[in-house]
């Protein structure tokens, strides 16, 4: 196992929040997010065994995670983890639009902010695409942390961020021609019954 399976693992003992300890660590993980992208002092004692050895941006990458994924698992009864390496943030906002094709177009939006934003802003819309996971399915989407891991640290390096940003564009307008052309059979059939 490598290191980041390791701290995603730990992520999803932490996420259980079985006892009282759990639910400290899971508050203050989500706490990271209002200091980001300045490391939170009160994080270093829960990610500093699994982000020891990384520098910069790469360091940078563990700390959002984490209080990415305690701010996802907020308030969720039974926290939901996704392990298919084809699910990305992507995928992801084609399920909300699968939920609630009403809101396809402001859904678009959101995806698109979040797809051209700037490495530096991108702890900013992610933040705010996870409170929008968050709130639009109630926690049902099963999000796969351990590659949003490796997107994000992707993110950080110009040369790499381009693949990223392919596929998770790639996945969303695949799942959203799909859910369209879904919706206009369906229409399609109701008006042959009538």
């Amino acid at each position: 196992m490598s290191n980041v399976t390791d701290f995603i693992d730990q992520l999803k003992a932490w996420g259980r929040r079985e006892t009282g300890e759990e639910r400290a660590v899971m508050a203050e993980l989500r706490r990271g997010l209002q200091e980001f992208p300045h490391l939170a002092p009160y994080m270093h004692r829960h990610l500093a065994p699994f982000a020891a050895d990384a520098r910069g941006w790469e360091k940078e990458t563990y700390y959002l995670v984490a209080a990415l994924f305690a701010r996802y698992h907020s308030g969720s009864k039974e926290p939901i983890y996704g392990d298919k390496s084809y699910l990305n943030m992507g995928s992801h906002f084609a399920e909300v639009v699968r939920q609630n094709q009403e809101a396809g177009d402001s859904i678009e939006r959101r995806f698109n902010a979040l797809l051209t934003a700037h490495p530096q802003d991108l702890h900013y819309h992610l933040r705010q695409a996870i409170a929008f996971l968050h709130g639009q399915s109630e926690a049902t989407i099963a999000i796969n942390w351990e590659q949003l891991f490796w997107d994000i640290r992707a993110w950080g390096n110009d040369d790499r961020r381009p693949r990223v940003q392919e596929e998770w564009a790639t996945n969303f307008w695949r799942h959203k021609a799909r859910i369209t052309e879904q919706t206009s059979q369906q229409i399609e059939n109701k008006e042959t019954l009538s």
